[in-house]
């Protein structure tokens, strides 16, 4: 076989096979370590910027914007995208009037006449991204059909674009700017805009503006930001910093317009009643304290200044949290009712929405904002693995999870804990956010639920995961998805899940896959609620995707039943298989003895595993696809394999258990010897499908990945099982 790195390379070479515990150590460890647990970016986000519509793209709907423009008049929009790496995504344009795309100063895109009389004609442009930061370039003229353009990722569901300013006055502000009307088109390949210089030395007035007008700089802070709202409060919140050693007196003095109250370090220092100066002395420690300042609207004006010191010793203020795209100190959160007693503790987050008017002044929320016209402070997910949500992650969380537990490794349990609640805590936020822009800026699957993938996988973590906190958030979303399973997920008249996606490839199909994104759950769910037809859920679905997708002949699963013609593709590609083994195995785990179908079902894992021993390569590995040994050796299939026959045998399903002990032994070791590498890098794992009649495409286009979530969590959750078996053979009687 293809060997990804040199024998002295491999896990093999430095680690007997028996070292179980510490090959786990190792990957779950280098997994860690190139995902920490970073927060969100939080950034300032203009509202009057280009919108996001429910499909994740933006509007530029400039007809809207300037009604004024003439007919034949340009308008611009820059946008700027930060890559990881070299990279190819799919973008999609629809017209409203004549248009070009601009990436880098070169031309990809310019409408045709057709696209541009017909603003449902949706024009698929892949765009290939540069290391660092992208220029993206838009270019309108206004006809009578309209004036702009929608533009973004062709699947923002899977693949989010987050775009962001340019120019060095609006560094790391999320969102477009646009351009005023122009009579000349000012912009094309030779002359591109200077993204990096100064907005001020471009010959274009950019939109939204920054700069307030007379009327807003004659008010005070909150009357700018929040406008006269009587009967309410505001709060703002900053960290001070004092320089001096030891405890220091500190005098500080503003102006207050409205009743004021102050809070250092959560203790109350002062109350001020009336409008005018005022002045007070606090005791200050070495460090930073957090300041909170509860300011009433007054009639006319309301907010407030302060300052302080000691002696010459000025002191310093900074923001609270950090927040991408500007300097500004204080953040500010309101409208609010006002509130005799406070908790400032309860207000200095920016994990949580608080209960307040919105930006429409009709919602029951609010977050933070800045003294920026229109600003407001966002939190983005620009992270690849940590605090995401999708469902390669939650079975990587899974594995995780397993093998702290196995280690008896605290932090590596507390780290997928963190990583689930920093999901769950924003779950509220990440809602709001969707219902104020339009579009999410974090994890869109677990905000718009759209299909199993979506919920099915890293929910099951979740429930395993919450046998160790009982977090009342881990079951408020548990809830939701069992919701989202029983009344809103598609089904076929039979009960059978199967993806609608209309208009997408996989319209009308089902998927072996969709075993793993709901059984696990809904077993565990089961478990949580106590409740049989959940249960009964998951083993009906077992045996309506045995109608659909097994290969009697073979004892094998078909990948994909496509309704569209009636027929399963035919192809029994690894992971597919592994999905609904891995998931059978766990499904006969918690079914009780007496269960009606379980005979049935335990009939099909035994199948199902007669069938694939058949198929184990030489070194101990599967193929790609099953039956075709030309095709590569693949990691993950196989550690689903070694989790469910080693369960198999330690259960007692499997009748013939030196034959399949022997087939786990002899994987796990083809794994160490081929897949793992000693410094904890998992190769030879299938990147993510899509399906195809042809075994070709199984066979050539889906590649092998290094460290790929598909497999990192599986081989970790294969490890164990297989160390669970080795011991318990080994407690057994001496064969006669």
């Amino acid at each position: 076989m293809k060997r990804y790195f040199e024998l002295e390379a491999s896990m093999a070479y430095r680690l007997a096979e028996q070292e179980t515990d510490t090959i786990l150590e190792t990957i779950a460890g280098a997994y860690i370590a190139n995902n920490p647990p970073h927060p969100f970016v939080f950034r300032c986000y203009d509202r009057l910027s280009i919108p996001q519509l429910q499909d994740g793209r933006f509007d530029f709907k400039l007809h809207d914007k300037h009604p004024e423009a003439a007919y034949g008049q340009y308008a611009f929009a820059l946008g700027m995208l930060w890559s990881d790496n070299i990279r190819s995504v799919e973008t999609a344009l629809n017209c409203y009037g004549p248009t070009k795309l601009l990436l880098n100063g070169k031309l990809l895109y310019k409408s045709s006449v057709a696209e541009e009389v017909n603003v449902e004609t949706r024009k698929i442009v892949e765009v290939k991204l540069q290391q660092g930061w992208n220029a993206f370039l838009l270019i309108f003229q206004k006809v009578a059909s309209g004036f702009g353009c929608i533009f973004g990722s062709n699947r923002s569901h899977s693949t989010p674009l987050d775009f962001m300013n340019p120019f060095q006055d609006r560094y790391d502000c999320g969102g477009w700017l646009y351009s005023e009307p122009l009579d000349d088109e000012r912009f094309d390949e030779t002359n591109f805009p200077d993204v990096n210089g100064s907005e001020s030395d471009s010959s274009v007035r950019w939109l939204p503006s920054q700069v307030r007008t007379a009327d807003q700089q004659s008010l005070m802070n909150c009357a700018r930001i929040f406008g006269i709202q009587p009967n309410k409060v505001a709060y703002a919140w900053a960290k001070g910093n004092s320089v001096l050693p030891g405890r220091n007196r500190y005098t500080v003095k503003g102006w207050s317009a409205g009743q004021l109250r102050i809070w250092v370090n959560s203790e109350l220092v002062a109350m001020s009643e009336t409008e005018g100066p005022f002045e007070l002395e606090v005791n200050l420690a070495y460090g930073f304290h957090n300041w909170l300042v509860e300011s009433a609207c007054g009639k006319e004006d309301w907010g407030f200044s302060l300052e302080a010191s000691a002696g010459n010793e000025g002191y310093s203020f900074r923001q609270p949290h950090p927040v991408k795209g500007t300097n500004e100190c204080w953040f500010y959160l309101g409208p609010m009712e006002r509130t005799e007693d406070i908790v400032p503790e309860q207000l200095q987050t920016m994990y949580r929405l608080f209960e307040g008017d919105d930006a429409a002044g009709i919602g029951h929320y609010t977050y933070w904002r800045i003294d920026r016209p229109g600003v407001w402070i966002r939190p983005y997910l620009h992270n690849a693995r940590y605090a995401r949500w999708n469902y390669p992650i939650g079975v990587t969380l899974y594995g995780l999870l397993q093998t702290g537990r196995k280690l008896a490794r605290t932090d590596v349990v507390r780290y997928i804990l963190q990583h689930l609640k920093t999901c769950t805590t924003m779950y509220d936020y990440a809602m709001w956010d969707r219902e104020q822009y339009g579009y999410p800026a974090m994890n869109t699957k677990l905000v718009d639920m759209k299909m199993l993938d979506d919920c099915g996988s890293i929910g099951s973590a979740m429930l395993e995961a919450n046998q160790e906190v009982q977090d009342d958030d881990f079951v408020r979303l548990a809830h939701r998805i069992a919701e989202y399973m029983a009344n809103t997920q598609e089904r076929q008249g039979d009960g059978a899940f199967y993806r609608e996606s209309k208009g997408y490839y996989m319209e009308n199909t089902l998927w072996a896959d969709d075993l793993y994104m709901s059984t696990p759950f809904l077993i565990r769910y089961y478990k949580l609620t106590g409740e049989r037809k959940w249960l009964d859920d998951a083993a009906r679905q077992f045996k309506l995707y045995k109608k659909y997708l097994y290969l009697s002949n073979i004892k094998l699963m078909s990948h994909v039943y496509d309704f569209k013609f009636n027929m399963a593709n035919g192809i029994p590609w690894g992971r597919g298989n592994g999905w609904v083994i891995f998931s059978l195995s766990e499904l006969l785990e918690t079914m009780p003895e007496d269960y009606k179908d379980r005979g049935d079902l335990l009939a099909f894992f035994r199948e199902l595993s007669e069938g694939l021993l058949a198929r184990q390569g030489k070194e101990g590995l599967w193929h790609q696809v099953l039956t075709d040994e030309g095709s590569f050796e693949e990691t993950s299939c196989t550690s689903m394999f070694v989790y469910a026959f080693a369960r198999g045998v330690r259960f007692g399903w499997l009748d013939e258990i030196k034959l399949y002990a022997e087939a786990v032994r002899k994987a796990w070791s083809g794994l160490i010897n081929h897949a793992f590498e000693g410094n904890g890098s998992v190769h030879g794992v299938c990147c993510g499908s899509k399906y195809s009649y042809s075994p070709d495409y199984y066979k050539y286009d889906l590649k092998a990945v290094t460290n790929d979530p598909h497999g990192i969590g599986i081989v970790l959750l294969a490890g164990i099982e297989a160390d669970n078996m080795n011991r318990m053979l080994s407690t057994l009687p001496a064969a006669e």
